[in-house]
């Protein structure tokens, strides 16, 4: 699979509600920066934040754009998400 793939598969899985097919392509030493700031490190800590996320949240990611430089080793995306609050997250507006 390559980069653009995996990260197309990523945010088909997040716009499904599927964490599983989230987490299955992650590897276990993933660093997550949180927009709300820190850093989570591993799939078990990420998981949590996606059970968090889900009580909280629904999101869908749109106008997905991936990029990748030649040879796959680089990738990032720009999307944008639409969503709505389903109940008060502490710490946040």
């Amino acid at each position: 699979m390559t980069s653009i793939e995996i990260i197309q598969s990523y945010y088909a899985a997040f716009n499904a509600g599927d964490p599983t097919g989230m987490l299955d392509l992650l590897t276990e030493e993933v660093i997550h920066d949180a927009n709300e700031g820190g850093s989570e490190i591993g799939k078990e800590a990420f998981a949590k934040f996606l059970d968090r996320m889900d009580a909280h949240y629904r999101e869908q990611v749109e106008e997905l754009v991936v990029m990748s430089n030649e040879d796959g080793t680089r990738a990032s995306a720009e999307f944008y998400i639409n969503g709505s609050y389903l109940k008060t997250d502490d710490g946040l507006p």
